[in-house]
């Protein structure tokens, strides 16, 4: 029977369409002609599918031999047939589209749109699944336990072998060192003078910077006034911004200064600086506990006492212990001390817990000055410097300027009876009884228990070396080269 006569009898005629057609024109276009149909019709999906899956290949080859499937196709049919696979894919394809309509003719009407939308996506799955079996097997499964420790283990060996290619037994160092410049180290003095003379970058930016700083301090004053203490934070030097606010606001007012910094800067002196040169009180304590117990009692009973503590460092190393940052923040409970202070550490608010930023009660200032730290770093040992002693002479004279003036008579005392004896070679120092008939006859101490507490306090600040002699007698030294004591009176002698 030719193509035209298959056509005019009636006959069935199959079209090839591509598989994207075959899906949109089973699952969508079969729901829109039902949408668009006065009685919706409703595939019974369950039932075809249970139907479809129970048919097995023998099962189908024999109704495409009852059905004259294969002749109709091969007749009337557009193009040529490939292998079995091709055969079975659109036989499915045609068989499932002859059920699709005898279901969807004798189906009950059902008005839910969601029960059609559910079957279309059912019948997608199906199709899915009969058209590439294949794929269905090839679905990966997950690494196994064994696999992910294999991996792991040679990952591991890479990194090791990395590190033992680029290890050496050998430590190289450069053997190029300060020693072996040709030219001498410097003096402190002539490496403050040649930092001086260069010019400090953005100068005009960071004086506007501080001007704007200086403008808050009738603020500050205020508010130290209103029970709160003030902390200074930020980059760089904080030193000239506190000495601007000291020597602008509080000329006429009692205070003290407290440098951080120092080397041997204890919270014991600073206790002793307020008991001697604000209360006027000679005598000792036994521990620092009682000395502080002892000042808070007298600014409590005399309400008229006012005292304003400006602490440069405030975490500095030798203030930043439980111990010494306990009694400064009792120190600052109290309403007639004025606390400002400064930091620079980025950790330094570690320093305080709950009952200490209490006790503190702080107010916080950003005053970023972007300064260097010379006078913060003018102590610390410089490769640049050729020390002249184990103490060196700016800290030497840091450290007493922070004492009182009998102190400071005292410690000149015994520079000058040693420099007066450098010459002999077996000088054991100076003994404690002639020490302090010489003190007692310059009226700096008036008993030997002021002269102990006063040596004491020079102990604490690695000022003098104590030592007994064969005969029990106590000598005492100052541990610095006679030339570093030399230019140590001369400048005292220029001070005054």
């Amino acid at each position: 029977m030719s193509l035209a006569e298959c056509r005019s009898a009636g006959a069935l005629e199959v079209k090839f369409v591509p598989d994207e057609d075959v899906l949109r024109h089973i699952a969508d276009d079969a729901g829109v002609k039902v949408q668009k149909g006065k009685s919706q019709l409703i595939v019974n999906t369950k039932r075809f599918v249970k139907k479809l899956e129970a048919i097995s290949d023998d099962e189908a080859q024999e109704i495409l031999e009852e059905k004259n499937y294969v002749a109709v196709l091969g007749l009337c049919g557009e193009g040529t047939w490939g292998t079995g696979t091709y055969h079975r894919c659109y036989f499915g394809r045609f068989f499932l589209s002859q059920r699709l309509e005898s279901e969807s003719e004798y189906s009950a009407s059902c008005s839910e749109e969601e029960e059609v939308e559910e079957a279309q996506k059912e019948v997608s799955t199906v199709l899915s699944h009969q058209k590439t079996p294949a794929k269905t097997k090839a679905v990966s499964t997950p690494p196994s336990r064994k696999t992910l420790t294999k991996k792991k283990d040679n990952m591991n060996n890479l990194v090791e072998e990395y590190f033992e290619a680029h290890s050496s037994s050998k430590v190289l160092t450069s053997d190029r060192t300060l020693q072996k410049l040709r030219r001498k180290r410097l003096n402190q003095q002539t490496l403050h003078d040649l930092l001086q003379k260069s010019p400090l970058a953005y100068a005009a930016e960071i004086k506007e910077l501080n001007q704007q700083y200086e403008s808050l301090f009738s603020k500050w004053m205020l508010q130290l006034h209103l029970g709160f203490n003030i902390v200074l934070y930020g980059l760089g030097s904080k030193h000239d911004l506190l000495e601007k606010f000291r020597t602008s606001m509080l000329q006429d007012s009692v205070h003290l200064v407290v440098n951080g910094y120092f080397p041997s800067i204890t919270v014991k002196s600073v206790l002793n600086s307020i008991t001697e040169e604000v209360l006027d009180h000679i005598g000792t304590f036994r521990s620092p506990l009682d000395q502080l117990e002892f000042i808070m009692k007298r600014f409590k009973e005399d309400s008229s006492l006012e005292l304003y503590v400006l602490i440069h460092n405030l975490d500095s190393q030798m203030l930043r212990g439980e111990r010494s940052q306990q009694i400064l923040a009792q120190l600052s409970s109290l309403p007639s001390i004025y606390l400002i202070a400064s930091i620079d550490h980025i950790n330094a608010p570690l320093m305080w817990d709950q009952a200490k930023q209490s006790l503190y009660n702080w107010l916080w200032y950003e005053t970023t000055t972007f300064s260097p730290y010379v006078e913060e770093t003018s102590y610390e040992n410089s490769l640049l410097v050729q020390q002249s002693g184990s103490l060196a002479l700016s800290s030497l004279t840091h450290v007493l300027h922070s004492l009182t003036p009998n102190a400071r008579g005292i410690f000149r005392l015994l520079a000058q009876y040693q420099l007066e004896n450098k010459d002999n070679a077996s000088y054991p120092g100076l003994s404690f009884q002639d020490f302090y008939q010489q003190c007692r006859e310059a009226f700096l101490v008036n008993s030997d228990l002021t002269l102990r507490a006063q040596l004491t306090e020079f102990r604490d600040h690695k000022l003098i070396r104590t030592k007994r002699g064969a005969d029990g007698v106590e000598y005492l030294l100052i541990p610095v080269d006679d030339s570093t004591l030399t230019d140590f009176l001369e400048k005292e002698d220029e001070d005054v």
